[in-house]
């Protein structure tokens, strides 16, 4: 597995992103989704709107989730389980389906939420600027 930095290395000198890399993580547009998602609501949303929170969500937390993090960080016990979580959270056993309750559905994507929260900040910590 080729890290950030090897990939940094393996690019030009300035670190130039190579034709196969993913671009750097756009935090506002997941500080967005997260805040699309514990907007509160009188009543549960349209399950149509539900979805597609939950699938901007899960693209967003499966990048956070392949981001290197400091070595320290790998210890810590917040990271540790929002990682859990997250990988809980996106196991397509525990995933809504067509059938769970729009409740159930909407309550899914506010623990994503919660859960990429806490990667997007450790994200923000640690950012090159």
């Amino acid at each position: 597995m080729v890290t950030t930095t090897e990939k940094k290395a393996v690019g030009t000198a300035t670190g130039a992103h190579s034709a196969n890399a993913e671009p750097p993580i756009n935090v506002d547009a997941v500080q967005e989704a997260i805040s699309k998602a514990n907007t509160i609501w009188l009543d549960v949303p349209p399950r149509r709107q539900v979805d597609q929170h939950t699938q901007e969500l899960t693209e967003h937390a499966q990048r956070l989730l392949r981001e290197d993090y400091p070595a320290g960080e790998q210890n810590n016990p917040v990271v540790i389980a929002a990682f859990r979580a997250l990988y809980k959270l996106l196991d397509l056993a525990h995933r809504p389906t067509p059938t769970t309750t729009n409740y159930t559905a909407w309550m899914y994507t506010r623990n994503l939420a919660n859960a990429t929260h806490t990667l997007l900040d450790l994200h923000r910590r640690y950012q090159v600027p």
